[in-house]
C-alpha cells in the first residue's frame, strides 16, 4: 500500500554553493598571493604602506615607498604568467590610476614627488612556490 505521506522533492545539484565556495577560495588566494607581493617588496627594500586601498572609483592591491618613490602595485594570478599579464586591462589600469590619484591627493605622511604603477604576476609554480615576474613602471597614467 502507497503511503500518503508527500514524497521528497528531487535533490538537485548545490550550484550556488559552489560558486560561494570558489569565490572564497578565490578570494584566499588572491590575500594569500598579496603576501607574497608584499614579502617580495620588502626584499627589494619597501615599506608596505597600504594593503588593498579602496577609493571612490578603483582599488589598489599594495602602497610601497622606497625613499620618495611610492609604488601602486596590482598583483594578479592566473594558471600563466602571460595569462595574468593580459588580465590588466586598460579598464584595469584606470581604476588604479583613479585609487592613485586620491591616495595621492590626500597623502597625509609626506607628499608624493614621486611614484610608479608596477605589476607583479604570480602563475602555478611547479612546487609550493609560484612563479612569478616583477614588471617595473609597467604603465603610464593616462
Amino acid at each position: 500500500m502507497a503511503s500518503l505521506q508527500p514524497s521528497k522533492p528531487a535533490l538537485r545539484p548545490k550550484r550556488k554553493a559552489s560558486k560561494t565556495r570558489h569565490r572564497k577560495e578565490s578570494y584566499e588566494r588572491g590575500v594569500r598571493v598579496e603576501r607574497w607581493a608584499g614579502w617580495i617588496m620588502r626584499v627589494k627594500g619597501f615599506e608596505i604602506i597600504k594593503r588593498r586601498y579602496k577609493a571612490q572609483g578603483g582599488e589598489i592591491d599594495l602602497i610601497c615607498r622606497k625613499d620618495d618613490l611610492i609604488v601602486f602595485l596590482e598583483v594578479k594570478y592566473r594558471d600563466c604568467l602571460d595569462d595574468a599579464l593580459y588580465a590588466i586591462t586598460p579598464r584595469n589600469q584606470g581604476r588604479i590610476v583613479a585609487a592613485a590619484s586620491h591616495y595621492i591627493a590626500e597623502a597625509e605622511e609626506e607628499p608624493v614627488s614621486s611614484y610608479r604603477f608596477d605589476i607583479m604576476a604570480f602563475a602555478k609554480g611547479a612546487g609550493p612556490a609560484p612563479r612569478w615576474t616583477h614588471l617595473e613602471s609597467a604603465f603610464e597614467a593616462f
